[in-house]
């Protein structure tokens, strides 16, 4: 190592700062690794069941003509709903664990 590099920075504590603050948030802005642009396989896309009615997905069809994208099945199928034995939340979907522990200290403090 040459004598010149190793004696002190003729730089300021601040400058000195900010480079290191530099060198280590760069990491972090830096642009993500792009995938390679292969054709995308899609063949088992089709395939797979719909959720709401279990048909094959290539059997519907996908309007987005509008801002509200429908999916309209083949069938009046519908697959059965699984059934909600404890309490729902607003939207009448089985609540959560956080809606849950509410529920029993509210039952705790007044009674059930």
């Amino acid at each position: 190592m040459a004598r010149e590099d190793a004696g002190p920075d003729d730089r300021n504590a601040f400058t000195r700062f900010f480079d290191r603050v530099d060198r280590t948030l760069s990491p972090a802005f830096a642009s993500p690794e792009m995938a390679p642009e292969d054709p995308d396989d899609r063949s088992q896309l089709g395939e797979k069941p719909c959720p709401v009615c279990g048909h094959p997905m290539f059997e519907h069809r996908v309007d987005e003509s509008t801002s509200n994208v429908l999916l309209e099945c083949p069938t009046d199928e519908r697959l059965p709903e699984r059934a909600a034995t404890g309490p729902l939340n607003e939207f009448g979907m089985p609540a959560g664990e956080k809606r849950l522990e509410k529920i029993r200290r509210h039952e705790e403090r007044y009674g059930g």
